[in-house]
């Protein structure tokens, strides 16, 4: 069983048409684009280019003028939203203040420009703001995603109060909230740099963006005034076969209920946990497996525990050969197809070869395999051949580790030694950081050469 602690929510207000007016005195709906230096034809881009270098200049931190600022932040508040911007350009700030104030037959009510409409009638229709939907992840195995399951999933919500009918209280009793003046929202500059400022929009902390507060004496005795109440359900979450990592399944309308608002849904977020023995690309599954050397040379059989539950007894083909890094194919054994679930991906398999180790050999066994095994190429045989004559004829008749008379080449003979090259490799490294040292050092000291003798001069002839 999967718990969700409680949802965030917005509560709600009223929206109110918008009529159009029978006469139309004209407007003066150029100021903000003036004030941030931007035609009346300027895209979003641009509009936001130039507020931030209007706001860079003027902001009061910066010794800028406050009212100037704020006039500035007006007038991206309005520009930058869609509504606000066409309802300016219509009719000014006067549309924008009629707006806000939620004037029957001229204006839109400000919630509807900020975040979709809380409910109205008018002319231009009937507008409901959805609530914020909740992603939850949801961890699944391989196994699950490739037979398929159900998983309950518990949540606890914010259902709409009963008594009172998501109103809160007695009706009539809401009174505006002081602190956003009714907008349920209210405008926050936060610095987030050097010289970098953002201006963002947040619902109002002390009605919770419902725009309105009931006094405590006619709060709803049930919801206590928050107009919702907490609500624990269970979903049932039906994963398909085949189904992959990150795959959202929606639950249209399971989110939090509020006043005037369409309640938002709850997105399930598929999460898949590492597999201990496979690997998944797609539709195609993969498995690696080690061999003996005497497997991949002679032939081989092994088990394969599946995801559904059944076992592959996997054989090697008649007279095949494995290297290290081959990879062969079992069709149609990987993922099911989630639209068809009865056309599956393939499995393949990548193959290790384990070398015996020297203790393992013994000497009559390396000369039964020099027996049974294929030679070095004809190449290889003379060239080794050549080198330990010309060794043999040099150790003979005494010459030094040089070139002779002829300039032949001398042959030296080395031997391999094992090494951790882990090891190795920190070692170049530290070698590395004291020869950077010892330049620096040198170059100290070149330096205070120059300084101690100064600049060679010019003599004169």
């Amino acid at each position: 069983m999967f718990g969700f602690e409680d949802f965030g929510g917005f509560g709600g207000g009223h929206s109110h048409g918008r009529g159009r007016p029978q006469q139309r005195k004209p407007v003066e709906n150029s100021k903000y684009y003036e004030l941030l230096g931007v035609a009346k034809t300027a895209d979003a881009n641009e509009i936001k280019k130039a507020y931030r270098k209007a706001a860079l200049q003027h902001h009061p931190d910066r010794g800028g003028d406050p009212e100037k600022f704020k006039e500035l932040s007006r007038a991206h508040e309005v520009l930058s939203d869609p509504e606000k911007r066409s309802l300016y350009d219509e009719g000014g700030e006067e549309a924008l203040a009629e707006g806000a104030q939620g004037g029957g037959g001229g204006g839109m009510d400000i919630f509807d420009i900020f975040g979709g409409g809380f409910g109205g009638r008018g002319g231009r229709g009937q507008r409901v703001r959805k609530g914020e939907d909740v992603v939850f992840p949801l961890k699944v195995t391989l196994e699950d995603l490739y037979n398929g399951c159900a998983k309950k999933l518990r949540l606890t919500k914010n259902v709409i109060c009963q008594p009172c009918g998501g109103k809160g209280g007695k009706g009539g009793k809401d009174a505006t909230c002081r602190g956003c003046k009714g907008q349920g929202v209210k405008m926050v500059i936060r610095q987030i740099g050097p010289g970098m400022i953002q201006q963002a929009q947040v619902a109002c902390p002390e009605c919770k963006g419902a725009g309105s507060v009931i006094a405590d004496k006619d709060k709803c005795p049930s919801c206590h005034g928050d107009k919702t109440v907490k609500e624990k359900k269970t979903l049932e979450v039906h994963i398909n076969k085949g189904m992959r990592h990150g795959e959202k399944l929606v639950f249209k309308g399971e989110a939090d209920e509020a006043p005037e608002q369409t309640p938002g849904d709850v997105v399930v977020v598929l999460q898949q946990s590492e597999h201990a023995s496979f690997k998944r690309d797609g539709s195609n599954l993969f498995f690696k497996h080690s061999l003996t050397l005497l497997e991949a040379l002679t032939g081989f059989s092994f088990p394969i525990h599946h995801l559904d539950g059944r076992t592959l007894l996997v054989k090697s083909e008649a007279g095949g050969v494995v290297k290290p890094g081959d990879v062969k194919a079992l069709r149609e054994e990987g993922m099911p197809m989630s639209k068809n679930p009865y056309v599956r991906g393939n499995l393949y398999v990548e193959f290790d070869v384990v070398f015996p180790t020297a203790a393992q050999l013994s000497d009559a066994s390396k000369k039964v395999l020099k027996q049974v095994l294929p030679p070095p190429s004809p190449e290889a045989q003379a060239a080794v051949a050549a080198a330990a004559a010309a060794l043999s004829k040099q150790q003979s008749n005494g010459a030094p580790m040089s070139d002779d008379a002829n300039g032949a080449p001398q042959v030296e003979e080395v031997t391999l030694i094992s090494v951790d090259f882990e090891q190795e490799k920190r070692k170049f490294e530290q070698q590395a950081r004291e020869q950077r040292r010892e330049e620096h050092e040198e170059d100290d000291e070149e330096d205070g050469r120059h300084h101690g003798h100064g600049q060679p001069q010019c003599r004169q002839q």
